[in-house]
């Protein structure tokens, strides 16, 4: 069976336009486009990507969108995939830097379906302040390795 993080189109993040309109920094973006992924909130989402100007990486290598309706089809499947029962923690790791309209925002977050155990994903995003409200421009995300660290490694027996 597929794991259901291999779906995860998003690095995902934003909400409806009064929604988008109310966060006032793309921590509050992210926070508001992650539920609103989570919950299958298409009208939501899609409200909160830059309509002209979207890449979005997955954490399988074909999942790679270049504009609107490609990553409308990455949601779509991913939507089917969690059958309803996805959900994202709190946000740990957060760097962020911003100029006037434009913001970097990097976190960890950890992500659950059903009843599966939580993974902690790691989500690069960059975002554009057009007209008040903060606009996903970029997104990547990928689930880190634990214990596989250079220091780690080193420090196995026989390496």
């Amino acid at each position: 069976m597929r794991h259901p993080i291999c779906g995860f189109a998003l690095a995902a993040l934003l909400a409806a336009t009064s929604a988008s309109a109310a966060a006032s920094t793309p921590s509050e973006a992210a926070r508001t486009l992650l539920d609103a992924y989570a919950r299958g909130d298409k009208a939501t989402v899609m409200s909160m990507v830059d309509p002209h100007d979207i890449h979005v990486y997955g954490t399988d290598i074909s999942e790679v969108a270049a504009d609107p309706a490609a990553f409308e089809r990455m949601f779509e499947a991913d939507q089917k995939l969690w059958g309803g029962k996805a959900k994202f923690g709190e946000m740990s790791h957060v760097s962020t830097i911003r100029t006037r309209n434009l913001a970097t925002l990097f976190f960890d977050i950890s992500f659950s379906v059903g009843s599966q155990p939580p993974l902690q994903v790691r989500f690069a995003t960059v975002w554009r302040r057009e007209h008040g409200m903060w606009k996903l421009v970029q997104s990547t995300n990928a689930v880190p390795t634990v214990g596989q660290s250079a220091s780690e490694i080193l420090a196995k027996p026989h390496h």
